[in-house]
């Protein structure tokens, strides 16, 4: 088995569609033909299901597609090992980035990393917690910046911050003066909020049933964005993050008591998987950066 075909069938994997992966790999056709038929007679089983012109992972394709992820990141983290000899030299670092993260927490770690390391490529993804711990899983991700505790076993974290969750409403909302609330003067306050399928949706559930207050949920929205131009324009109140709620300055952010409701951010890293120079340069800047 050669690397190149675990890249052949990666590619067509994605692209489902044989000509589309032979431009993106810069190989003939019939090139590309071949090195997936010695695969899967090396394999001794069917990738991919032909469909007229196109191409679909069968069921075993789809159970190979996970360890040949695995096996080309680790050869890349191997790469970049014997890179990190004459000093990052070359490679590339994906990163999973919760949303609200995107504009706050990584812009400057990002413009750090870029410099002190031009010649390794970056790629920042935008991704709920979920994404970036099932990619993590599958090898496609080499760090992700999301909220503990997470889902898997198989997925350890490394502390990075606290952040508080606040209220904000529009200028015209009764509180917009208030500077604190108390987590039970939350009750029957039209709110909108994330979906529940939402990690902090459930931390916000979590904190309200603790103060014995049964939320009356008017909107969902799956942004914290569009949560915060909703308020702008009704009299809803909303319960964001505390680094969104700081950037919207045309809106009114409370304090919450009695409980705090806190979210724990941290790094996430798939539990035994290698961790090249490069994932471990960038989270240091991250670790190091002030918001902590």
């Amino acid at each position: 088995m050669e690397i190149r075909q675990l890249r052949y069938f990666l590619d067509i994997a994605q692209t489902e569609h044989l000509t589309q992966s032979a431009l993106n790999l810069f190989v003939t056709q019939s090139t590309l033909s071949h090195g997936l038929r010695q695969l899967e007679q090396e394999l001794n089983v069917t990738l991919f299901d032909r469909l007229g012109r196109g191409l679909k992972l069968s069921q075993a394709g789809a159970e190979f597609r996970v360890y040949a992820t695995r096996a080309l990141k680790e050869i890349e983290a191997g790469r970049m090992a014997l890179a990190d000899l004459s000093g990052l030299q070359s490679g590339k670092l994906t990163v999973g980035v919760f949303p609200t993260f995107m504009t706050t927490v990584i812009p400057a770690a990002v413009a750090a990393f870029s410099q002190a390391h031009p010649r390794v490529r970056m790629e920042v993804r935008d991704l709920r917690a979920g994404s970036i711990e099932a990619l993590l899983l599958r090898g496609e991700l080499d760090l992700g910046v999301a909220f503990q505790p997470t889902e898997h076993e198989e997925i350890e974290t490394e502390p990075l911050f606290d952040e508080r969750m606040l209220v904000v409403v529009g200028s015209l909302h009764p509180l917009a003066g208030r500077r604190s609330l108390a987590v039970k003067a939350l009750a029957g306050m039209p709110l909108a909020l994330l979906p529940r399928s939402f990690a902090t949706r459930r931390l916000i559930d979590a904190s309200l049933r603790q103060a014995g207050v049964t939320p009356t949920v008017r909107v969902e929205m799956d942004s914290v964005e569009a949560l915060l131009g909703v308020c702008r324009f009704t009299e809803l109140a909303s319960i964001v993050p505390e680094r969104a709620a700081r950037q919207a300055p045309t809106l009114h952010a409370i304090e919450l008591t009695a409980p705090q409701m806190v979210r724990h951010a941290g790094i996430l890293w798939r539990r035994g998987a290698s961790r090249s120079a490069a994932a471990l340069a960038f989270a240091e800047l991250l670790l190091a950066a002030p918001q902590h």
